[in-house]
């Protein structure tokens, strides 16, 4: 830190009393608040601002780590605090640091800035700097991490404003921010800011909230944003905090009439779910009532209007929002709370809330279909919903995955970009909901992976019985806090110590004096779950989830004839499980109805097994893609409707009750016949397209004979009328035949048909799958 940026005259000190060197500086903490005041009482005329420095929890945490740990971290924090302050504020001046209590700093400085939001882009850059300086030294000195709260605001002072009321309003609003997760990238300037003011918005998208039980749109989240991108509402927040809300409400109600102007008409069970700030509902000059007359001029009710809040606003805002809304609720509008397992809110403050819809956040939901414990928190998020009446919504959908582990969990709505991305107009279209199953039905034997649990098994560490628990820490020291060590002796397992487990117990008072040098048998589980490699996944996951609470979510140890092979976690199976339960959910397709490739590898399987002699009909559709992107997916449901029901018709003609259709997906088919029948079959699938598809077209294309659009390369060019490629292969199955090698034949017939014009048949009169092997030769058309 350069020389000019403190004051001589003023020299820091440790908490303590203790000289010490911060920045390599001789300074000094005071140790009164009393004393603060008085010095800015002195710089009357001086612009000051303030910087609040806080490691969270750091009372609860300081018995954990000790008296010399302790004071190593405030060192750390005061030392990184100074040594970053000119990078950030090179034309301010530090004037002291006020220690508040341990732990607990206010910095006060010197600045010439015309407003405190020339000093707030500065403050973001040096927030993320000295926590993450802060955090790496604090984690050398502990193994663990303190979170950083820097806060930051100016002493706004006139003639009628004393300097005590001036200060203590800025340390309670650099608390404030201080609390608040701040993403620098995503804010804008003041600059911006004023030009957001000018220029209003521009428009409005809606997100659809789908309902998870039928699939069917149970509302729609709003989202306004200006005419630079820039997120309004997370812009409105900011500049909340630091004062410029003048004009802000203003623009936050535009985006009310915006949001409700274009919605649109909606049924009496849809909702509509606005984002709205605590300022703008506690402000005086705006009445419940204006905002229900507002939603009536646009011909809606207010039930239909969902008031939404983040949980992410500071603890104080959030305690006293209950009341604010009871003004709301009188009125018919009905609440949600936003970001659920992102912010500070408890059962309790859920509880006292009581929101209508309870919105789990995106950070909760992602890869809950493989984490056991937000897999956890979301059920229990369910229950507590279903018990008090409101309803859950997941947010951040973005996998078939995660959508079939939610809907298998209870969870009533779900929102994200694997249902629908946010769209004017708003999107109306029903989703397919995949068939609610369970875990307990997995482990329950209702349905099975069988494949061994052996499959899914890693190397473990590993540490005999006779190491100390100091040697199992630093072995552990950078893994995360669900990783484990088996404790062997020889190469059998003896027990099992997860990581968290090993926290828990040298975190609690004296933990480290009582544990740190004994053997690591002390802490050891025992009696750890152990399952033999050819195990079923299914069964392992079973003997998993009947174990005590305290270790349900413990590893799992895999032996072979009692010999230490690895581990597998709960996580791991309960994935392996979730994509089972996604490929069943893939039976059958949700608009033809037809069975789909789960089903068609089974009946091939089926049918291989027992070496009953078959023909694979394959059915591709030519030119589909340019029609369903000139006519819409309306009408292109209605080719792919079409040509399930020639085929169903083609088999009850001219095939037998046991043949098989299948739906592969898109535009492709299948149909698994008798060989003798399997001609038969294609002329009349051909037959009727040919006579049925010109119907799907208009009057003037039908006579053109063609239509014009962009090629899967984007290149304009005509297209000839859809038309059916049907490529048929014979299977033996006198001899074993894979899925891949059929997989393999039939891309080959498949080409082949596609490259004839029009409707086309080919019969690929090699021999059949699976038979004696013969001269190959090239398929031929019939």
């Amino acid at each position: 830190m350069n020389e000019n940026l403190i004051d001589s005259s003023i020299m820091f000190k440790h908490m303590l009393d203790q000289n010490k060197s911060l920045a390599g500086k001789a300074v000094k903490v005071r140790p009164r608040i009393a004393s603060l005041i008085e010095l800015t009482a002195n710089r009357q005329k001086a612009k000051i601002g303030l910087i609040t420095l806080q490691l969270a929890d750091f009372h609860l945490k300081f018995a954990g780590i000790g008296m010399d740990a302790g004071m190593q971290c405030l060192e750390i924090c005061l030392d990184e605090a100074v040594a970053h302050f000119d990078t950030f504020f090179p034309a301010c001046k530090i004037i002291f640091i006020q220690e508040a209590s341990p732990g607990d700093y206010v910095m006060m400085f010197e600045h010439t800035a015309q407003d405190q939001d020339e000093l707030f882009c500065p403050y973001l850059a040096y927030r993320a700097a000295v926590s993450r300086s802060v955090s790496g030294r604090v984690h050398l000195v502990t193994g663990a991490g303190l979170e950083l709260l820097t806060g930051f605001a100016c002493l706004e002072r006139g003639e009628d404003v004393k300097s005590n009321t001036a200060l203590f309003s800025a340390v309670c609003k650099a608390k404030r921010l201080a609390q608040k997760k701040i993403d620098a990238a995503v804010y804008p300037s003041k600059s911006e800011f004023n030009a957001m003011l000018s220029q209003g918005l521009t428009g409005v998208v809606y997100q659809p909230v789908v309902d998870l039980a039928t699939g069917l749109i149970l509302g729609w989240e709003a989202f306004a944003r200006s005419q630079s991108g820039i997120p309004i509402l997370d812009a409105l927040r900011l500049f909340e905090l630091t004062g410029s809300t003048d004009k802000a409400l203003d623009l936050e109600r535009g985006l009310w009439r915006l949001a409700l102007a274009g919605v649109g008409k909606l049924q009496s069970r849809q909702k509509l779910f606005l984002n709205v700030s605590p300022a703008c509902l506690a402000d005086q000059h705006y009445h419940p009532g204006e905002f229900a007359k507002l939603a009536e001029d646009y011909d809606l009710e207010t039930h239909n209007v969902v008031l939404e809040f983040s949980e992410k606003l500071s603890p104080g805002e959030l305690a006293s929002l209950p009341e604010r809304l009871d003004a709301y609720r009188a009125h018919g509008f009905l609440t949600a709370i936003d970001d659920v397992g992102a912010g500070h809110s408890n059962m309790m403050f859920l509880a006292r809330f009581r929101p209508d819809y309870i919105k789990a956040d995106i950070s909760l939901v992602r890869d809950v279909e493989t984490n056991p414990f937000k897999r956890v928190m979301v059920e229990t998020l369910v229950l507590m919903a279903e018990k008090t009446g409101a309803k859950v919504i997941a947010e951040g959908v973005e996998t078939e995955l995660a959508l079939s582990s939610l809907v298998s969990m209870g969870v009533h709505a779900g929102q994200g970009y694997y249902l629908g991305a946010p769209a004017h107009p708003k999107p109306d279209n029903a989703v397919r909901i995949p068939p609610k199953a369970s875990f307990s039905q997995a482990t329950a034997g209702e349905w099975k992976c069988s494949s061994p649990v052996g499959d899914l098994t890693t190397p473990c560490l590993v540490m005999e019985s006779d190491k100390l628990i100091s040697d199992v820490k630093r072995l552990l020291a950078d893994k995360p806090p669900m990783s484990s060590v088996v404790v062997v002796e020889g190469d059998k397992p003896a027990g099992l110590l997860m990581n968290y487990s090993l926290d828990k117990a040298l975190s609690a008072k004296f933990g480290v004096d009582l544990y740190h040098r004994k053997r690591v048998v002390k802490l050891m589980d025992a009696n750890p779950l152990c399952v033999e490699f050819g195990m079923p996944i299914e069964e392992a996951a079973r003997l998993a989830m009947n174990r005590g609470a305290a270790k349900i979510y413990d590893d799992i140890i895999v032996t072979r004839d009692g010999a230490l092979i690895g581990t597998v976690s709960v996580q791991k199976m309960l994935d392996s499980l979730a994509k089972v339960q996604v490929e069943l959910a893939k039976g059958s397709n949700p608009l033809s109805g037809l069975p789909g490739n789960v089903a068609i590898e089974r009946e091939f399987n089926r049918r291989a097994k027992d070496g009953v002699f078959s023909s694979m009909i394959y059915v591709d559709l030519d030119n589909f893609k340019v029609y369903n992107d000139v006519y819409g997916f309306n009408q292109g449901d209605k080719v792919i409707l079409l040509t399930a029901q020639v085929l169903r018709d083609a088999v009850n003609s001219h095939g037998a009750p046991q043949d098989f259709i299948g739906h592969v997906g898109g535009d492709d088919f299948v149909v698994i016949s008798a060989k003798d029948v399997s001609d038969a079959i294609a002329a009349a699938v051909i037959e009727s397209f040919a006579e049925e598809v010109p119907k799907l077209y208009t009057k003037e294309d039908r006579e053109r004979g063609y239509i014009c659009g962009k090629s899967r390369d984007g290149v304009e060019q005509c297209f000839a009328l859809i038309s059916a490629s049907i490529g048929i292969l014979d299977c033996d199955f006198q001899a074993a035949v894979t899925f891949e090698e059929l997989s393999h034949r039939v891309a080959e017939v498949k080409k082949f048909a596609k490259s004839k014009p029009g409707n086309s048949v080919v019969h690929d009169r090699r021999a059949p799958l699976g038979a004696a092997p013969a001269s190959p030769a090239a398929p031929a058309a019939s």
